[in-house]
């Protein structure tokens, strides 16, 4: 799955998951595991990448999946009320 795609499932059910009384917890751990996947693979990428345009790219997407990952734990940790 690609990054847009990832970040934009993980936004529908953070949004959908404030107006619920019962969230879907395990689809959202699920999401930010793939987006912690994704980090690791772009960190990896980086280091061995040597062209600068392709290194400029890869910083650009892992700065993105580094802050939707940050938003989404924040938002998962406001929902744990919500998660039983």
């Amino acid at each position: 799955m690609n990054i847009n795609k990832l970040v934009e499932t993980l936004n529908d059910y953070l949004t959908a998951a404030g107006r619920k009384k019962r969230v879907q917890c395990s689809r959202i751990d699920e999401l930010l595991e793939k987006l912690k996947e994704k980090k690791i693979k772009l960190k990896n990428k980086l280091q061995h990448e040597s062209d600068n345009t392709k290194r400029k790219r890869l910083k650009t997407n892992l700065k993105i999946v580094s802050l939707q990952l940050k938003k989404g734990n924040k938002r998962r940790d406001e929902l744990k009320d919500k998660c039983k």
